[in-house]
């Protein structure tokens, strides 16, 4: 006759294994799930000054995916969707209103990013402690006028086999 004792050994024998598989799977998947959302903050963070960047738009795209399950990220995403989808107004102190918008939604987006994986960073401070090269800048605006440039050409040039 078989002993409680015994039935337990078994079970334990049986089981232990397959609860130790499933706790590492478990961990696994939750360091996987964190290191994913790193690489976006990591995106973010990176190309933040940058936002003709394909890396930014990239990041900007990845995250209904990877933080599908925190409102607050989507509620903030929302709303940046928001602020850049606004027609640009002629005025210049409309258009600095709009980009200040923008701005502004975008820190909070990060912001709200960093919160859930745990990262206290103030919004005041990602709003001042962000770097980009001079030199990078003038060469992403050298870029985006050349592309101006060659629709400009692009359409002199139409207008010249029309006439």
């Amino acid at each position: 006759m078989v002993t409680t004792n015994e039935w337990l050994t078994l079970l334990a024998i049986v089981l232990g294994p397959i609860i130790a598989v499933v706790i590492t799977l478990i961990i696994q998947r939750t360091r996987e799930k964190r290191e994913r959302r790193l690489v976006i903050v990591r995106m973010l963070m990176a190309t933040r000054h940058l936002p003709g960047d394909p890396n930014y738009s990239t990041a900007i795209n990845l995250i209904p995916i990877e933080f599908y399950d925190e409102a607050g990220v989507i509620a903030a995403l929302k709303e940046y969707k928001r602020a850049t989808g606004q027609d640009r107004p002629i005025l210049p102190d409309g258009n600095a209103r709009v980009n200040q918008e923008v701005a502004t939604a975008q820190i909070k987006l990060i912001s709200a990013i960093l919160q859930s994986l745990g990262m206290r960073v103030s919004e005041a401070d990602l709003a001042v402690q962000a770097y980009a090269a001079g030199g990078m800048i003038e060469r992403d605006n050298l870029y985006l006028r050349s592309l101006d440039a060659q629709i400009r050409t692009a359409d002199a040039l139409e207008k010249q086999l029309t006439d």
